[in-house]
């Protein structure tokens, strides 16, 4: 009998682009899935997203270090992530599987360390290829693993004309996420607010030189108050108020009225599409959960705070065809005020781009990967 591993080890927002695959391979015959995570907490989330996914008998290991170590881990009372120590310490026990699944790349070291390692899959969480965030290049370590599961067509072509895989180790699957949430009930529209006025969600990036929070977020947060025309839902990628930042994470979701203001920097919505089935206008910089929110085309508005149209990424100029961008505040506001009548000049594009990003968006895509990892392990 097969047992297959995940390694869940970048937290807690990159489950749900993996753990439907894990359930899927639960209700293979004769195939045992067994849950690598970081903590407690995240060990909670993950056996609540596996009975949501129909499976109620779920192998989790919470991956202690030493006491010393684990101690110097842990902050406020929780267990930071420490990948790479985590993963050295449990990479004996973890290397007993017949096949380890990986949501990110840190994961690759499995393979690097002395003795055998068995194959790797990657199924990355998001849509991007092999690109690091904000700019930084191409992220090679992708070339360590045995099988990567992408959600579209746009992604294998990136991977494979940069050299990092050949073709027959890269499929694709579609989108994970979506399948997910499919089969759990919750991909559905849901009113925000109890009012008429457009949601806007304000979706910012973490990244220190690429995401918006910095420069754009408190003072957005006032215009648009001030302004009365809309609702507002500022909702950041999870690692944005993560870790020592939390308590200033507190502070704003403080800042919510329920009639016009919603501040989340750290539940279980920001991941699970609460948010971006929600509202109305998307307000971002560049994180994947665009392609989340264009399942349904609909208007969006960008910030380049750097203003160079992302000429050093290879995503930032597809992203960034899909809405009106700004690069300051002033133009901000009369952005949002246009963005509903002008996007019928982008509907088109954004439907382009979500059929080489995710292809079907129907699709079973949680089943198509079990079956590529159980064809890979069958030889």
């Amino acid at each position: 009998m097969p047992t297959i591993g995940f390694s869940l080890i970048g937290g807690s927002h990159q489950f749900l682009h993996g753990l439907p695959v894990a359930a899927a391979l639960s209700r293979r015959p004769g195939v045992a899935v067994e849950l690598f995570v970081t903590g407690r907490d995240d060990a909670r989330i993950a056996r609540g997203i596996m009975r949501d996914l129909g499976v109620t008998a779920t192998t989790i290991e919470v991956m202690a270090l030493p006491p010393l170590a684990e101690r110097l881990a842990t902050r406020d009372g929780r267990s930071l992530a420490a990948k790479v120590p985590r993963l050295i310490w449990w990479s004996r026990r973890m290397r007993r599987c017949d096949c380890i699944v990986a949501l990110e790349r840190t994961s690759a070291l499995l393979a690097r360390l002395p003795g055998r390692c068995p194959p790797l899959v990657q199924i990355p969480h998001g849509v991007g290829g092999a690109r690091k965030a904000g700019g930084d290049g191409v992220d090679r370590r992708l070339a360590a693993f045995d099988l990567a599961l992408v959600p579209g067509e746009a992604d294998r072509r990136s991977i494979l004309e940069l050299g990092l895989l050949p073709a027959e180790r890269v499929g694709v699957v579609g989108q994970v996420k979506l399948a997910g949430l499919r089969r759990m009930g919750k991909l559905q529209p849901r009113r925000l607010f109890g009012n008429d006025r457009p949601t806007i969600l304000y979706n910012p990036h973490f990244h220190p030189r690429r995401g918006s929070w910095e420069r754009f977020g408190r003072a957005l947060i006032r215009m648009v108050e001030e302004d009365g025309s809309f609702n507002l839902v500022v909702a950041p990628h999870k690692r944005l108020f993560a870790g020592t930042r939390r308590s200033a994470g507190a502070a704003l979701e403080a800042l919510s009225h329920p009639d016009r203001l919603l501040v989340d920097t750290s539940s279980e919505k920001l991941s699970d599409m609460t948010y971006t089935m929600g509202a109305d206008i998307y307000l971002g910089d560049f994180s994947s959960q665009l392609y989340e929110w264009l399942i349904l085309p609909r208007p969006c508005v960008f910030i380049d705070q750097l203003g160079d149209g992302g000429a050093d990424d290879t995503k930032l100029p597809e992203i960034w065809s899909l809405g009106e961008t700004v690069t300051d505040l002033s133009g901000l506001m009369p952005a949002l005020h246009r963005a509903a009548a002008a996007h019928a000049t982008y509907r088109s594009r954004q439907i382009e781009v979500m059929q080489q990003a995710v292809g079907d968006i129907h699709a079973d895509a949680a089943e198509c990967a079990a079956d590529r990892i159980l064809a890979l392990l069958a030889g």
